[in-house]
């Protein structure tokens, strides 16, 4: 990693604290919820809730590892649109705490009401309703806690990136190219590759929580769990790999699929949220929604800059692949991409596409540049 400034030290050491209190904070809440449910016989109904519970609390604990990861790229390529977006993520990790707490109510109340008590040891509780309390006491300080620590650094990690920001600057993205049309285009590949990071985590959270579609009832569970786990990583896979090799037509393929994704993304969000009887998203509907929405909502704009990105490329601007590329690793000749012809003028004559044009102007710009020679 790169030579990190005191304010870069300070956020990485604050949230690796952070992920740690909050990380032994959630394994106490779900050590507790294993015992509660431990001392009832639950129906195959219960099991479902219990079990999406236990999959909404390894979801915010992948958040605090997926925020790691990105602070560390962040500070590492000194990326101040990483910076934003990681802002953003601490706001719904806010909203994501808030909603777990509604959670476990609902675990509490709804996923052991039919449930047959069998607590392990009859001495200690003298009833279901005295057992719920027991753990109700110390579950829900320790998720009131959570929801206070995980606000408190919101606002910490507010003004580190206020002032990681204003010692980043732009400067990045102005160093990059001395073009501002180069420039641009820098910012705006740095967006969708930001954006697609931030698909990958919410695309992946929805997916885990189809895993007891079965258990809880909802319709049509199998082919939207394949759909999801195999379909989802498939195409932010490529999403990635177009967005940083610059290949416009995979791009343009990404972006049809975005699109779709767009009308899925939509119907379920409608689906979930009407009520019917018996209602399978009854339990779930307030997280299922959240993320629908989210992933909704980054897909658009997602969307948006592929577009955008598009653009640049069929107009010949290329970045990465271009002044990301090293002076030695493209030989001048490999600069001709069609010799089908060698006459002049004609469809088939040897030309250079836009990409090696650029790369051929970037190499000679460096060779040309004034040099200082010292003794």
């Amino acid at each position: 990693m790169a030579k990190l400034s005191k304010i870069g030290k300070i956020t990485l050491g604050s949230i690796l604290l952070f992920t740690i209190v909050v990380t032994v904070l959630e394994c106490l809440v779900i050590y507790f919820h294993v015992s509660l449910v431990s001392d009832f016989t639950l129906d195959e109904h219960g099991k479902g809730i219990s079990t999406a519970d236990l999959i909404y609390h390894s979801i915010f604990l992948f958040s605090l590892l997926f925020q790691i990861l990105l602070v560390a790229d962040a500070l590492h390529y000194r990326n101040t649109i990483q910076i934003v977006a990681l802002v953003i993520f601490n706001l719904l990790s806010l909203a994501y705490a808030g909603i777990q707490l509604y959670q476990h109510k609902i675990l509490e109340d709804e996923g052991l009401d039919k449930a047959e008590w069998n607590p392990k040891n009859r001495g200690k509780f003298t009833s279901p309703e005295d057992t719920k309390k027991y753990f109700e006491k110390r579950i829900r300080p320790l998720e009131y806690t959570i929801i206070g620590l995980v606000t408190m650094y919101f606002n910490i990690f507010t003004f580190l990136s206020y002032k990681l920001m204003t010692e980043f600057g732009w400067e990045n993205y102005k160093t990059y190219s001395a073009d501002v049309k180069i420039r641009n285009a820098y910012v705006e590949l740095t967006i969708l590759q930001t954006l697609i990071k931030m698909d990958v985590f919410f695309v992946l959270s929805y997916a885990v929580q189809l895993i007891p579609s079965h258990q809880i009832g909802y319709p049509n569970w199998m082919f939207e769990t394949v759909l999801i786990c195999v379909l989802g990583p498939v195409m932010l896979l490529l999403a990635w790999w177009a967005a940083t090799k610059e290949q416009k037509y995979a791009v343009l393929v990404v972006i049809n699929i975005l699109f779709l994704s767009e009308g899925y993304l939509l119907y379920r969000l409608v689906r979930v949220n009407i009520k019917r009887d018996p209602d399978p998203y009854r339990f779930t509907r307030r997280f299922l929604s959240f993320f629908l929405a989210t992933t909704f909502v980054l897909v658009a704009i997602t969307i948006v800059y592929a577009i955008i990105c598009f653009r640049n490329m069929m107009r010949g601007t290329y970045v990465l692949t271009v002044f990301g590329i090293d002076d030695v690793s493209v030989p001048p000749g490999d600069a001709y991409t069609l010799f089908e012809d060698q006459q002049p003028n004609s469809p088939t004559s040897p030309r250079k596409s836009n990409r090696m044009s650029q790369i051929e102007q970037n190499r000679l710009s460096k060779l040309n540049s004034p040099r200082i020679l010292l003794d």
